[in-house]
């Protein structure tokens, strides 16, 4: 059980930041520019925070999932098109499913990679490729980075950057009925070097 819940968070992580090909609900003080990005910038911290609740025929199942970095010592590294990342972090993945507490125990991924190409419109960003690549007992993440859209803000003079998102979906299963809504909030913060 323990590893499937870890898998399931890193899953629940990796989407947060990569998979949205939606723009983010995020008002930026000012509009932002390429050059705003150039450079080195650190990973202070992230936090994802994910609501779920599944109706399948009058059953209702819900969860929710609190992610959070532990330890960073991750670099996110911007040109004029291109970025590369690297670095490790640890996290804490804590769980409660239809009211059982499941408290996570930090997990660590080391020697963490990635790399792409971006655009800057105002305070959307659109990524091709993955801020976070994973792997996990083996298995390898990399075919779910691509293209996204994300609206970021930076301040303190130019020394913060945030990327933020605040988002609701619902799913239907025609076949079966089962509906899935996903409410999830998540933040990383980031510091230039």
């Amino acid at each position: 059980m323990k590893k499937l819940s870890v898998l399931l968070c890193l899953f629940t992580l990796f989407f947060a930041f990569t998979c949205e090909n939606e723009p983010l609900d995020f008002d930026a003080e000012s509009s932002q520019t390429d050059t705003d990005l150039i450079g080195d910038w650190i990973l202070e911290e992230f936090n994802v925070q994910v609501s779920t609740t599944t109706d399948f025929q009058g059953q209702v199942i819900s969860s929710d999932i609190d992610v959070y970095s532990t330890t960073v010592d991750y670099t996110l590294n911007f040109t004029e098109s291109n970025f590369t990342t690297n670095g490790s972090y640890s996290y804490v993945a804590d769980i409660v499913a239809n009211g059982m507490n499941v408290e996570g125990e930090p997990y660590t991924l080391e020697d963490v990679s990635g790399s792409g190409s971006y655009s800057v419109n105002g305070n959307e960003m659109t990524i091709d490729g993955s801020f976070f690549e994973f792997s996990f007992e083996g298995m390898d993440f990399a075919e779910l980075s691509g293209e996204q859209t994300a609206t970021f803000e930076i301040s303190d003079n130019g020394q913060t950057l945030v990327f933020s998102q605040d988002e609701t979906t619902t799913e239907t299963d025609a076949a079966t009925g089962l509906t899935t809504t996903s409410t999830q909030v998540s933040s990383s913060v980031w510091t230039r070097q």
